[in-house]
């Protein structure tokens, strides 16, 4: 999970960075990790810069496309995407200090589910996106097993996700209806259980029913927004 617009959960991720990047290369998280990197890798268009990631984290999804620009609102992972080659600036979702078009993707990787409004964040995406460019959401669909740890998770008073609200596809079909954005790829990994061993595991084509790591594709369909 990467901090977001929420005051609560960005004071948790503030006070807690190490630990949550160090979780990446631990061995409960990269097997995690490298599976949605590769499902959100595969659903990148080429080419797509210049790209912008909203809840840039500390940068390691946004790393891996060189030149990207990431935003957030937690000082200290902005430090460290930095460290890792991210042009990082602080910023909210809702208000990116960047110009009409000039993007050519927009990334937002768990990102929806800590903010407070998901469609303002996307029709500022929609802004900053040339028409044409792609938004690509990485999300954990509510109605799967992992939706279902981190919804339990939430209601025990987890410190990060008592701040999440997680969606469904449909849900978020709608919300990037409503920005201005047509649905053209879906793509699903993150078919074992939470319960199950961990491995990486390769990115499946469209939306597989219980997968706990879905990547949408959506592109921009006008202007004005």
């Amino acid at each position: 999970m990467n901090p977001r617009d929420g005051k609560g959960a960005r004071d948790v991720f503030e006070a807690t960075a190490a630990d949550y990047d160090s979780w990446y290369d631990s061995a409960e998280g990269r097997p995690l990790y490298e599976s949605e990197l590769e499902c959100v890798k595969d659903v990148v268009p080429r080419p797509s810069m210049p790209l912008l990631e909203i809840g840039v984290g500390s940068g390691r999804f946004a790393m891996r496309f060189p030149g990207a620009i990431g935003v957030d609102l937690t000082t200290n992972l902005l430090r460290m995407a930095r460290k890792r080659g991210v042009k990082a600036v602080k910023a909210r979702g809702e208000a990116l200090p960047f110009g009409d078009g000039v993007f050519g993707c927009v990334l937002a990787i768990a990102t929806l589910c800590f903010v407070e409004s998901p469609l303002d964040v996307l029709m500022e995406a929609a802004r900053v996106l040339r028409d044409g460019g792609c938004a690509v959401i990485g999300f954990i669909p509510r109605d799967s097993p992992w939706g279902a740890l981190y919804e339990e998770k939430k209601r025990k008073g987890h410190p990060v996700y008592r701040h999440a609200r997680f969606y469904t596809l449909d849900e978020l079909k709608a919300f990037l209806t409503d920005a201005g954005f047509s649905v053209e790829r879906v793509k699903s990994t993150l078919l074992r259980r939470p319960d199950e061993e961990r491995r990486t595991e390769e990115p499946l084509e469209g939306y597989v029913r219980g997968a706990g790591f879905v990547c949408v594709e959506a592109v921009k369909t006008r202007g004005g927004l």
